[in-house]
């Protein structure tokens, strides 16, 4: 049956099918335009990695914990980090890097992914039911080092944030989201945090950001890169592709 599940067509089929699912769900929540706009997060590729790494990662965690079918889940697992892999390797095509140094690029993309999963298990293994305190801490820290690039003036109040998102995304992923809705791909992510009246390390109210409108798109447009690294366009609803930006 394992064999079957690994090599027969449909079982290829069906883990490629949930693995897409499952990555393009958290590709779309990390790369929501909040938080690049009013959650103050860095535009750059790194930060922008570091927060699909951290829904990747959570799903990844659901997937580990499965023992109603190991197995698929596992394979499942591997499908996903593959896809991840592809997708950072078009993304780092998109940054304009030579091609010759792309494998290159990836390598140091992939250390620093398995690093920042290898931070969040800790926080989470070590303290999940020992002490609540210690692990916001380590959370934090995951934050400030991973998706904040260790930011000497980062705001402890975008912080804390950020870190009850992690908690909350933790316990709905792992433990609410029911079991039915995750085998077949379908994550309910909930809301993004509300990053209104931040508040700078006195205890003073910050300036609004700097809002980038060319962030969202019109309609039921999204947008996407090939394999190239070249944007595209595509229309969620009637599936039309298509290079020119949507207006």
């Amino acid at each position: 049956s394992k064999m079957w599940d690994k090599y027969s067509p449909q079982g290829q089929h069906h883990r490629i099918l949930i693995g897409e699912r499952l990555f393009r769900s958290a590709e779309q929540r990390s790369s929501d335009p909040i938080w690049y706009n009013e959650g103050r997060i860095g535009r750059q590729f790194r930060p922008r990695h570091a927060m699909l790494t951290l829904h990747v990662w959570l799903l990844h965690k659901r997937l580990v914990a499965d023992t109603h079918d190991p197995h698929t889940s596992l394979l499942i697992q591997e499908e996903l980090f593959d896809i991840l892999w592809n997708n950072t390797r078009a993304r780092i095509r998109a940054e304009g890097v030579n091609e010759l140094t792309v494998n290159k690029h990836l390598k140091d993309v992939q250390q620093v992914t398995f690093q920042q999963c290898t931070h969040l298990d800790h926080a989470f293994s070590d303290f999940e039911t020992t002490d609540f305190e210690k692990r916001s801490e380590e959370i934090a820290a995951a934050i400030w080092m991973h998706i904040l690039l260790k930011d000497e003036e980062a705001l402890n109040d975008h912080i804390r944030r950020l870190t009850a998102y992690v908690e909350y995304q933790f316990t709905n992923i792992l433990h609410q989201l029911p079991d039915k809705y995750f085998r077949e791909g379908r994550i309910a992510w909930g809301s993004i945090p509300d990053f209104s009246e931040m508040a700078d390390n006195e205890g003073n109210p910050l300036e609004e950001p700097t809002i980038h409108k060319d962030d969202w798109l019109p309609g039921k447009w999204a947008s996407a890169i090939t394999e190239a690294g070249e944007t595209y366009y595509w229309n969620i609803e009637t599936s039309k592709a298509q290079w020119e930006r949507p207006t």
